[in-house]
């Protein structure tokens, strides 16, 4: 029988069942988390999703997140599952195969090194490793410089297990002494390299996803402007508004 693909509102829908789980289970052991990327900007432009957007975004200090993969196994509703393996990036996803074009990511804050040598090493570390992890690459999205370091980079993973390369991964995310400069360390490319101060995300308001009350960061204005520009609250033109993970 043919898998059956899900529809982006079915995927919405199993997005925010989601959502309604990891925020109750985060409200009642009181860890700390924000809206961010994608998400933060369907909470702030569109109040829930934007409306091509086809995962959930949130993002979390490595301290809270140390909490919540300790307590969410346990408490969890028994579809979902809080999965590292199928990439660098935890998510809680369905159990079920044919609902896992639905998932929520969380993105993990952590202290760089000081800039210079030392912080292009480390970031170095991780594109390695990252590009060990990938599965299913889908090259004609890149030029030829990146789809030869992709595909070598995989062949450079081959021997080793996705638990093993998980491990290493959080290993050298970490490694670094606390600072007052922190980066999504399990964001892809640009994405990880912003360097944020903690004292961005600290304060938290309470917003509308749709129909479940979220946290976002009080300076979310800064944060937009950071992740995409002045005009953040300006739609892109129609051939953009397409998903990331989804053919539609």
């Amino acid at each position: 029988m043919e898998k059956k693909e899900l529809s982006l509102p079915e995927i919405h829908e199993e997005l925010l069942c989601q959502l309604r789980d990891i925020t109750a289970i985060c409200e009642r052991h009181g860890i700390e988390y924000n809206m961010m990327c994608g998400s933060l900007l369907g909470t702030v432009r569109h109040q829930g999703f934007i409306p091509w957007d086809d995962d959930v975004d949130l993002l979390i200090t490595r301290e809270n997140f140390n909490k919540f993969r300790q307590v969410y196994p346990k408490e969890c509703d028994q579809r979902f599952e809080l999965t590292y393996l199928n990439t660098w990036t935890p998510r809680v996803m369905n159990r079920d195969p044919e609902k896992a074009a639905a998932f929520t990511d969380f993105f993990i804050l952590d202290s760089v090194p000081p800039a210079g040598i030392k912080r292009k090493v480390w970031y170095l570390k991780l594109h390695i490793l990252q590009g060990m992890m990938k599965r299913n690459v889908d090259y004609s999205r890149f030029n030829l410089k990146n789809k030869i370091m992709i595909f070598a980079t995989h062949v450079l993973g081959l021997p080793f297990s996705m638990e093993w390369k998980a491990k290493m991964y959080e290993k050298i995310s970490t490694q670094n002494p606390p600072s007052n400069e922190v980066c999504m360390s399990n964001g892809a490319f640009g994405l990880g390299q912003h360097i944020w101060n903690p004292e961005q995300f600290k304060e938290k308001i309470s917003a509308k996803f749709e129909d479940v009350d979220v946290k976002i960061p009080a300076r979310y204005d800064e944060v937009l402007t950071v992740l995409y520009g002045p005009d953040y609250m300006t739609p892109p033109p129609p051939e953009q508004r397409v998903a990331k993970h989804l053919d539609v």
